[in-house]
């Protein structure tokens, strides 16, 4: 999907590929992101809510026949078909403040892109990340993630608190989190297989999920790495 950007683009991402092909993505900005797409979408298989449904669904075929993780990933999916995992990108990242450029792999580029446009959708478990999203950081360190994951849900936990003078902080929910996200990337790379015929889409799902799986179990371990940031 490739087209001039427009003035109310909030960040594009472009990716160039060593054989010349181009392929570029819009976000724009409604209060949150959220990517920019063609209106009445047809609804293919894979895309269907009943077709490899998470376990954790909350949502049923009578309001949502299609998966909203799916739906959004329906724009960009006919480009990944035949996108291979090591394939060398040059990829840039704009947005009306900065501009990210790195060198890196197909893989790489598609999961980063992937983590943004699943946040940005309208799943239930992907709620949590919208507020990340607004503040994308491409190509993100895992040291990098769980600061941002960890400020996130401080900060909703200080937001929906009845009194802000006493917050009681429980990680038990924000594992929770991370858990449900497990379950829709596995789910999402069972839909993605029967959608794409390289791998490189396949393995984007299973570097983003790397972070999910290990999240719930190391988290006070993570926490505590971020501990020397804020000690004298």
């Amino acid at each position: 999907m490739k087209e001039t950007a427009k003035s109310n683009t909030a960040l594009q991402y472009q990716l160039k590929f060593s054989d010349g092909n181009t392929i570029e993505y819009e976000f724009i900005d409604e209060g949150m992101l959220k990517l920019k797409q063609p209106e009445n979408l047809p609804i293919e298989s894979w895309m269907k809510l009943s077709y490899h449904q998470c376990e954790n669904c909350p949502l049923s075929e009578d309001t949502h026949p299609a998966c909203p993780v799916a739906q959004n990933l329906s724009v960009l999916i006919k480009d990944w078909s035949q996108i291979i995992s090591h394939d060398n990108v040059d990829l840039l990242v704009s947005s009306p403040q900065r501009n990210v450029t790195a060198s890196t792999t197909a893989q790489q580029s598609l999961s980063s892109l992937l983590g943004l446009v699943m946040a940005t959708s309208d799943c239930p478990h992907t709620q949590f990340f919208r507020p990340m999203a607004k503040f994308h950081l491409p190509l993100a360190s895992s040291e990098e993630t769980s600061f941002r994951a960890f400020s996130s849900f401080f900060l909703k936990t200080y937001f929906e608190s009845p009194d802000p003078s006493n917050l009681k902080i429980n990680l038990e929910e924000l594992k929770a989190v991370y858990e449900n996200m497990h379950t829709v990337n596995i789910h999402m790379k069972q839909r993605l297989e029967s959608a794409v015929e390289e791998d490189a889409a396949l393995n984007a799902v299973v570097r983003l999920d790397l972070f999910a799986l290990n999240m719930p179990y190391f988290m006070d371990k993570e926490l505590e790495k971020l501990r020397p940031l804020f000690t004298s």
